[in-house]
């Protein structure tokens, strides 16, 4: 599967992502290469969906076209080289809707067994009141604009903004808090990681799937 522009932005924003954390970012390594592989994970199963909008599907392809480059070199980083060489394989496929995407979405469920998401919103904590306004405010300032009453997004758009509320109750609690830590990035002063805490990430996850 030839890598679209769209592929190659998204691997060179994540290569310099990665290339200008700062210290102590070998911690967030991990978590990185963990998120990546569910959110890759998600759109694998998307894909399966037979009412997926038409230019949904060209969307999810071409950010797995990204994505299928960029786990390789992750997971060569995190010390895999087996499942590496196993994902490497899939590059060539092509993610059209006769296409079996079965073989590639057991590699990368058995890829996330291997690579835990080592975040408290990936979990089932107890969230206190607090946490749970502070969730509401984050998702009021920052969230509620594009994403409130956003369905399953706008059919005419590759990758729209969908409802947040709708993916925290349909997905997986660990690739959706997956998509919020690898969806939600700081700037050039905290070297493009996500801002957000560990209790702030369980509180929006606990906040989405329960409001």
């Amino acid at each position: 599967m030839a890598a679209t522009p769209r592929g190659v932005a998204a691997i060179v924003a994540l290569i310099l992502w990665l290339a200008t954390a700062g210290p102590g970012y070998a911690g967030d390594d991990a978590r990185v290469l963990a998120s990546e592989l569910r959110i890759a994970l998600g759109d694998v199963e998307r894909l399966a969906e037979t009412d997926l909008p038409a230019p949904h599907r060209i969307g999810l392809a071409e950010r797995l076209a990204g994505s299928l480059g960029l786990l390789p070199w992750l997971l060569q980083r995190a010390g895999d080289a087996d499942g590496a060489r196993a994902l490497i394989k899939f590059q060539e496929t092509s993610l059209e809707p006769s296409v079996e995407t079965e073989p590639l979405a057991t590699l990368l469920a058995e890829l996330s067994s291997r690579h835990p998401l080592d975040l408290a919103g990936s979990k089932e904590p107890a969230v206190a009141a607090t946490a749970m306004r502070e969730a509401r405010v984050i998702h009021q300032t920052y969230c509620a604009g594009c994403h409130d009453g956003a369905g399953n997004g706008d059919p005419e758009l590759t990758l729209p903004a969908r409802d947040l509320f709708l993916m925290g109750r349909s997905e997986r609690p660990d690739i959706f808090v997956a998509r919020l830590f690898n969806g939600i990035k700081g700037d050039e002063t905290i070297g493009f990681r996500n801002p957000l805490t560990d209790e702030q990430l369980a509180a929006l996850r606990a906040f989405y799937s329960d409001d």
